[in-house]
C-alpha cells in the first residue's frame, strides 16, 4: 500500500523536521489504511532507523503503511513491533478490528532519556513530537487507546491528565490497570470520547499473547458493548 497524494501532504507535516528538512518523527504505523484502525497501540516514543536520505521522504512515509516495506527501511523489526502485529492478527480474526500504533512523543530520539532532556529543556522538537500524537488521534478518531509499557503511561499522565474525564487510577500500578480495564476517557475533537486502556508492553505479548488475558477480555467485552 501507497499513501494517496493528498494524504502525503499532511503527512510531512508529520514526520519532517521543518528546520532540517530531515525525517524526525514517526506519527504513527499500520498495515493497510489506518482509518479503518478503531483500536490504537500507544508506545512512548519510536526508536529512530538509518538516516532516511530527503528523496526516500515518501518512501518513508508509505513504509508507515506497510510493515514489510518498513521492515526492508529499518533492517528489522523491534519486539514491540512484532508483539502489536500478533495482536493485530489475533484482533481481526478473533473481533474483525484493525489495530493501528501510535506514540506519547512522536519524536525519534535515540533512547528515552534523551527525550526526558528535551521535555526538561522545552525543546521544540519534544514539543512538536506530543502535538503530533494530539493531531494524529484527532484525524483518526479510534475508539480505544491501549497504552503499551510503564513509559508510555507515565508520559501520558504527565502531558494529559489533567484533560482525562472519569479518570480514578493515578495512584494505581499498570497491572492493576491492565486488570481493571477502562482507566479514563481522553476527549477528542468532534465530541468523540476516546476510551484509554493500559498494558505490559507488546514486546511480552509474543505469538499469542497467553500472557496477555485480562486485556483480551476487556477489548472483547468493550467490543460486545461498544462496537458496531
Amino acid at each position: 500500500m501507497t499513501v494517496s497524494a493528498g494524504f502525503y501532504k499532511k503527512m510531512q507535516d508529520w514526520i519532517i523536521n521543518e528546520h532540517t528538512g530531515n525525517v524526525a518523527y514517526r506519527p504513527f504505523q499500520s498495515n493497510g489504511n489506518p482509518y479503518r484502525a478503531k483500536i490504537f497501540l500507544v508506545g512512548s516514543n519510536p526508536e529512530p532507523i538509518p538516516q532516511i536520505e530527503l528523496e526516500d521522504i515518501k518512501m518513508f512515509a508509505d513504509s508507515l503503511v506497510d510493515i514489510q516495506l518498513f521492515e526492508i527501511l529499518s533492517g528489522q523489526l523491534t519486539r514491540e513491533q512484532k508483539g502489536w502485529l500478533n495482536f493485530s492478527v489475533w484482533m481481526k480474526e478473533q473481533l474483525n478490528q484493525e489495530v493501528a500504533f501510535t506514540y506519547v512523543n512522536c519524536y525519534q530520539a535515540e533512547e528515552l532519556q534523551q527525550l526526558k532532556q528535551l521535555k526538561k529543556d522545552k525543546d521544540p522538537l519534544y514539543v512538536k513530537g506530543t502535538e503530533i500524537f494530539e493531531e494524529v488521534l484527532n484525524e483518526f478518531l479510534p475508539d480505544v487507546i491501549i497504552l503499551n509499557g510503564t513509559s508510555a503511561l507515565k508520559m501520558f499522565r504527565e502531558n494529559f491528565e489533567r484533560v482525562l474525564i472519569d479518570t480514578n487510577s493515578s495512584k494505581e500500578t499498570l497491572q492493576q490497570i491492565e486488570e481493571g480495564g477502562i482507566f479514563a476517557t481522553l476527549p477528542l475533537r468532534e465530541g468523540k470520547n476516546v476510551k484509554v486502556l493500559a498494558c505490559r508492553n507488546m514486546m511480552y505479548f509474543g505469538k499469542e499473547g497467553a500472557s496477555f488475558g485480562h486485556l483480551k477480555k476487556i477489548i472483547s467485552e468493550i467490543y460486545g458493548n461498544y462496537f458496531v
